[in-house]
């Protein structure tokens, strides 16, 4: 049980890290979307990510989730992959920003100007890395403590299943509250 334990652990920690490098490259993507458009009188204008108030909230929500990311990966460090309450509320709080900031993201696409497909393109791009760092947290946060290769929401000490004989005391080799099972 324990290297089924600890092999659980260390895929939540390599998707820890590969939704921090999401987060981040999601942000830079978005970040530096731009795109000269050339309008029918012959004169250009830019058109940038700090156009659309919901492609900058995309942005900030994808800041935000590094930062979030960050403190996590440090609290499962640090309680050697243990169940924490602030690494599930930290990891929460980064799938509802990823989730919700690639959804403002995505949908915004239908407001751009003519013309714009490279834009479109790169902030499509961003908001899909952005629902892969999302999926990879949700991954991290759900193999955080999987004693029996199961999954859990990691907000308990895991085990569970059912043991013939009732009882308390210490929990069996099984991860039962019984011994006698």
């Amino acid at each position: 049980m324990a290297e089924k334990m600890e092999g659980a652990k260390a895929v939540s920690l390599a998707f820890r890290i590969v939704a921090l490098a999401l987060s981040v490259a999601a942000a830079v993507v978005m970040g530096t979307a731009s795109q000269l458009i050339i309008i029918n009188s012959g004169r250009g204008t830019v058109v940038s990510y700090s156009d659309y108030s919901a492609l900058v909230y995309f942005v900030v929500g994808s800041v935000i989730s590094v930062v979030c990311g960050a403190l996590a990966l440090y609290l499962f460090v640090v309680h050697r992959g243990g169940g924490s309450l602030a690494v599930s509320l930290l990891d929460t709080a980064a799938l509802a920003v990823l989730f919700s900031a690639s959804g403002a993201a995505l949908a915004s696409r239908r407001c751009f100007v003519d013309g714009a497909d490279t834009f479109s393109w790169r902030t499509g791009t961003a908001a899909a890395i952005g629902v892969c760092a999302a999926a990879a947290v949700w991954v991290a946060a759900l193999t955080r403590e999987t004693p029996r290769g199961g999954f859990s929401l990691g907000m308990g000490s895991g085990g569970g299943g059912s043991c013939a004989g009732g009882g308390g005391g210490s929990a069996c080799k099984h991860g039962c509250p019984s011994p006698q099972c």
